[in-house]
């Protein structure tokens, strides 16, 4: 009996020693592998280190866009015990909804966001609970210090510090800079104690964008842009500042605007940059290229004298009106009076396979090639599908559709001699050292015009400010050139409204040497719509501050000093 007993513990404990033994083989030969990698995932990290997104500046180096240090909190799922009650004390304190967080703390993960970038005050409540598993890191966020201040061109980045719009999103891997690792050690209770320098590299941090874009210009456009809109109750405008010599944008602005700091919180529609993406007919603004053209070919010239018909004018089977009612007026009357009927006789001595030679050569139905994302190229038909009316509305800016931008680089082909620039924000890149990486410089697209035509274009411009349907610009500083257009909106459905209509004037000064190039443009004015009426007027206070803030010298007019 007693044998039968030392049997039996014998075969017991051999059976539990075989188990043993099996398992052993089975965890450490079979499932060596995976263990020994469930032992390096507990024992090694690896902590990302994010680098400092890039400055944007102006050009006098004021930072338009900057990063902040902000908290954010992350926590340790599996570190937590009682995830329920952690996930009630969050929620009171960062205000996230309870049962999306609990759901997120029961998944067996070793990181996740609680909230990223909270506020001081929410750092602080969390800290004071002092929650197992619940922890805060430092992370950077980007701001802006003037908030709404050219935010078109400036865009922003997201709560990852990608760019999502304008020069954020087109310069996003430059901003970027690389991200670093660095390889941690932990022991079992996942606290770090060593560091390893060998799977580790620090972080690089993004390049500085430095704009051509002067703050202070930049704020007398949007606060012109301001009264402006509340003066005529436009429903959106655009307006443009462009050195015309180099191509240069000193100030680009668009309403509505938004807030940089809380583009989360603004339509979709105020967040489009119109000034290089809104087509839309010019109306009489484009007569300076029709005249430019005519004049540039020598089939006439500036005192050539053309039947304006009072004002109502049969041709290409319809009928062409003038607002008011003319007879005979020279060509340089013609544009400073604005008529319709005089333009479309001075485009047939032109005809049309030149005109649309010019109009291409001024850039229209091509991309200005500016560097921020989401310009069209509007739109420009060849003459071989024109209509036989399209002779008569084109030369007056009808049937064709420019943007903007576009319109800011045909004005600053006359104010420039006659050479078309392509357009820039960008100044430089530079290391986050400040030593240069890459810098941009004027860039001549072609000639358009010669010096002459350019000198009788600026004579006519200015004509049309100080005698013609632009006299509203006309300023005691400066002698002012420009062109008012007031053209009717297209209607999507066919045709076009009765009563909206595109307000614009175009510009430069001072008039015998150009130093800024200025387009001012209103949509769907209420209270009144003339090009005359909306935009010249902020075309003027735009360029008088300008021009004062640039220390350019006034010009002041022989008749009111007494001579």
């Amino acid at each position: 009996m007693f044998r039968a007993r030392q049997y039996a513990i014998f075969v017991i404990l051999a059976v539990i020693f075989l188990s043993l033994f099996l398992r052993l083989c089975y965890l450490q030969i079979l499932n060596h592998t995976r263990f020994r990698e469930m032992a390096d995932e507990q024992h090694n990290t690896v902590f990302r280190i994010e680098p400092v997104r890039g400055t944007i500046y102006d050009r006098r180096m004021e930072p338009l866009a900057i990063n902040l240090d902000t908290p954010s909190i992350y926590a340790d799922p599996r570190s937590i015990r009682d995830k329920e009650r952690t996930a009630r004390a969050l929620s009171d304190a960062a205000g996230i909804d309870e049962n999306i967080l609990f759901e997120r703390l029961k998944k067996d993960k070793a990181f996740i966001w609680v909230k990223r970038r909270v506020t001081p005050e929410e750092a602080q409540e969390v800290k004071k609970m002092g929650l197992t598993g619940v922890h805060l890191a430092s992370e950077s966020r980007r701001f802006y210090p003037n908030d709404a201040l050219a935010a078109h061109m400036i865009g922003f980045a997201g709560v990852d510090n990608n760019g999502l719009e304008g020069l954020e999103l087109l310069f996003n891997d430059t901003l970027s800079g690389g991200a670093g690792y660095r390889h941690f050690v932990r022991d079992a209770r996942l606290t770090p104690i060593l560091f390893n320098e060998e799977g580790s590299f620090p972080a690089e941090n993004g390049s500085n964008v430095i704009l051509t874009v002067d703050s202070v210009i930049q704020c007398i456009v949007e606060e012109e842009i301001e009264e402006m809109v509340g003066r005529a109750d436009a429903r959106e405008a655009s307006v443009i500042v462009m050195e015309p010599s180099t191509g240069k944008i000193l100030a680009l602005a668009n309403y509505p605007k938004y807030d940089l700091n809380d583009f989360a919180g603004s339509p979709a529609v105020s967040r489009k940059d119109a000034a290089i993406s809104n087509v839309f007919e010019p109306g009489s603004v484009f007569k300076i290229v029709t005249a430019s053209a005519a004049l540039n070919e020598g089939v006439c010239t500036t005192e050539d004298v053309f039947d304006c018909e009072n004002g109502k004018y049969a041709i290409g089977g319809r009928v062409l009106h003038d607002y008011h009612p003319y007879g005979k007026l020279s060509f340089s009357e013609v544009i400073s009076k604005s008529s319709n009927i005089g333009t479309s006789k001075i485009a047939r001595e032109l005809g049309k396979k030149k005109l649309y030679e010019y109009i291409r050569a001024f850039g229209c139905g091509e991309d200005t090639g500016i560097d921020l994302p989401g310009e069209v190229p509007g739109i420009s038909r060849p003459p071989e599908v024109w209509a036989k009316s399209d002779m008569t509305t084109i030369p007056i800016g009808q049937g064709i559709a420019v943007t903007p931008i576009q319109l800011a680089c045909i004005v600053s082909v006359i104010a420039n001699n006659g050479y078309l620039m392509k357009p820039y924000v960008v100044e430089k890149i530079t290391t986050w050292g400040g030593e240069t990486i890459r810098e941009n410089a004027p860039f001549v697209r072609r000639r358009v015009l010669t010096d002459e035509t350019c000198r009788r274009m600026r004579e006519i411009m200015g004509d049309v400010v100080e005698t013609g349907t632009g006299r509203r610009a006309r300023s005691k500083l400066y002698a002012m050139c420009g062109k008012t257009g007031t053209a009717q909106m297209v209607n999507p459905t066919g045709g076009y409204y009765d009563d909206r209509y595109y307000a614009t004037f175009i510009g430069f000064a001072p008039k015998e040497d150009p130093k800024i190039s200025v387009i001012v443009v209103a949509g769907d004015p209420r209270k009144m719509h003339f090009g005359g009426t909306v935009a010249a007027p902020a075309f003027k206070n735009i360029a008088e501050k300008t021009l004062q803030y640039m220390g350019t010298e006034a010009f002041v007019r022989q008749e009111e000093n007494g001579r």
